[in-house]
């Protein structure tokens, strides 16, 4: 599974499981006949609590797998109407679940095939189960938010999406046109579901990609600026790019200076000859956030195509590894480095709307943007809400994976938060969205300054400031088309 194909998921569709029906059948039937045989009756989360209580063998093996459901679904995740609260979105849900079933695909789970299909037939029908958004600390799984997976297949929880009556809940509990609904969990089966890094990893999936396609818009208002506008060009030569090991930068140099050598600024004594570093390393900044964004995917992709889980069936030989698969330590990692990177683009963002703000750095347009400078007070407002956005998103720029707070009766003694940062991401991503649609409204204003005819598609339809007024209309426009384009 790649980030497209998570994407895709996420919108619609289902996995197509059928590869490996033989293969999980065989291995759910060869766990079954391991347990049978087996003489050790303290099974982690078979025949044992969870946690600090996995010290006692249970006979019930039912009773087990409801006892994890229960007693981690601790958040309300709808009102009384069904409407989903304190929840992730549609569309997040669908690729958390989505990624959960292709793990398990991949064996070693135990899980029942035929579970695994009611999985993937509510993912083809978009009756997604509401997930929480808190609870989880990426350690033990994602326990909270999955377990929600599991309750809502006992019929004890709500659904969202187009098919979201098609399940039973506690609105609708004798509505069921899915078969194998309600659903009873045999051993292995809930914790299964729940003891997965799939929540953290999804998410951060998805954030990738709209980070990768605020990256993309960027460049092409740049492209569309620097092609009225001059900066020396030889700062975004691609030969000079080639020069380091880099991926990034020669890709955005390639981008960039066929236009900005079409309209070259010249070198003029007694001035400046280079632009300042918000201009001239252009290449270097975005560039090294796309080298990252490659860097996290691999990780990410990586976690999407692992079994997270324990215990792991190993096979009639070894049978099962009690360990910590569970973990997601390099997913956290990752989580924490992409808001390193929301901080260094909006930072270079508000740096590049002052550079264009303020003519003794720009040399072209007036004061603010302003079409009256003196009288009218132009883009100010803009300036101050982008700086305002800036510093709040890297105020949040404190690590979520050196958080560690020991939980769980000290069992989860060091745990990574993933999750907690993946939210933070969100708030993050959310307030950039905002920040380009103040960098998208800049440019469409120097291009009005400068009589520029040819805009690009996102900026069409808008009206540019000829005298002074509130802008937030404008702004929310932005917001939607770029939301639109993520």
């Amino acid at each position: 599974m790649n980030l497209n194909t998570l994407k895709q998921l996420s919108k619609s569709g289902s996995i197509d499981l059928n590869p490996r029906k033989a293969e999980l059948i065989r291995e759910r039937r060869e766990m079954e006949n391991f347990l049978a045989k087996s003489t050790d009756p303290l099974v982690y989360g078979i025949h044992t609590g969870f946690g600090p209580h996995a010290f006692l063998s249970n006979e019930s093996t039912e009773h087990v797998q409801k006892s994890l459901v229960y007693h981690l679904t601790v958040e309300k995740v709808f009102d009384s109407t069904g409407n989903p609260k304190n929840a992730i979105t549609h569309e997040e849900a669908r690729a958390v679940l989505a990624a959960r079933i292709h793990s398990l695909s991949l064996g070693g789970s135990g899980i029942s095939f035929e579970t695994l299909e009611i999985l993937n037939h509510l993912l083809g029908e978009d009756c997604i189960p509401i997930l929480p958004e808190r609870g989880s600390l990426s350690a033990s799984g994602d326990l909270i938010p999955l377990s929600y997976i599991a309750l809502a297949l006992m019929g004890e929880s709500h659904w969202t999406g187009i098919g979201k009556e098609k399940a039973p809940s506690v609105l609708y509990p004798k509505k069921t046109q899915i078969p194998g609904l309600p659903w009873t969990p045999q051993a292995k089966e809930a914790i299964s579901i729940t003891n997965g890094t799939t929540f953290t990893t999804a998410l951060l999936g998805l954030q990738i990609l709209r980070l990768r396609s605020y990256l993309n818009l960027t460049l092409e208002i740049l492209e569309f600026l620097f092609s009225y506008h001059k900066v020396f060009p030889t700062a975004f030569l691609p030969s000079l790019h080639t020069k380091k090991k880099f991926l990034g930068p020669v890709y955005v140099s390639e981008k960039l200076y066929p236009v900005i050598s079409r309209n070259p600024k010249l070198k003029i004594p007694q001035k400046r000859i280079q632009d300042q570093y918000s201009v001239r390393c252009v290449p270097q900044i975005l560039g090294s956030i796309f080298d990252e964004l490659d860097q996290i995917t691999d990780v990410v992709e990586s976690e999407l195509n692992s079994l997270s889980d324990n215990p792991v069936f190993l096979g009639e030989y070894e049978g099962f590894a009690e360990g910590g698969n569970f973990y997601a330590s390099q997913v956290s990692f990752s989580v924490d480095r992409m808001q390193n990177l929301f901080a260094v683009y909006s930072t270079w963002m508000e740096r590049f709307l002052n550079y264009l703000y303020n003519p003794q750095e720009n040399g072209e347009f007036p004061l603010m943007l302003s079409p009256n400078p003196g009288k009218d007070a132009g883009l100010s407002g803009l300036g101050l809400l982008a700086t305002h956005i800036t510093a709040d998103i890297r105020r949040d720029s404190m690590p979520a994976s050196v958080q560690s707070i020991p939980s769980n009766g000290n069992n989860q003694d060091i745990v990574p938060m993933g999750a907690i940062g993946v939210l933070r991401n969100r708030r993050s991503l959310n307030s950039l969205r905002k920040l380009l649609g103040i960098f998208c409204y800049t440019v469409l204003q120097t291009s009005y300054l400068t009589n520029q005819k040819d805009l690009p598609k996102i900026l069409k339809g808008l009206s540019p400031l000829s005298e002074d007024r509130s802008l937030y209309e404008e702004i929310q426009i932005l917001e939607d088309r770029i939301q639109s384009i993520e």
